[in-house]
């Protein structure tokens, strides 16, 4: 789901639980469950299986397409895949939904 060339430094795979502080230099993508701060310097993306509570995602990409509880807020856009719930706002410049 990461677009080739996308600096992909980590991922929480599926069946995997984080709860805490995670900022990264780079890009996640979150596949597992995820609860609390989430800031990335390039893109987040929430896979088909994955499941996040936060505050807020910070990031320059956003892209959703499990669930999210918490609030958006990218410097360049977020997507929202048809298989995507998200509870919470969204703070960006862009905005698509993606069939």
């Amino acid at each position: 789901m990461a677009p080739k060339g996308d600096n992909l430094n980590s991922i929480i795979g599926e069946g995997s639980v984080f709860q805490g502080n995670f900022f990264i230099n780079g890009s996640v993508q979150i596949d597992g469950k995820f609860e609390g701060e989430l800031k990335a310097e390039a893109q987040v993306v929430i896979g088909e299986t994955g499941k996040v509570k936060t505050p807020v995602v910070e990031a320059g990409k956003v892209i959703v397409a499990g669930t999210l509880i918490g609030n958006i807020k990218a410097t360049e856009e977020v997507n929202l895949l048809e298989t995507s719930r998200m509870l919470g706002d969204i703070e960006t410049p862009i905005k698509k939904k993606k069939k």
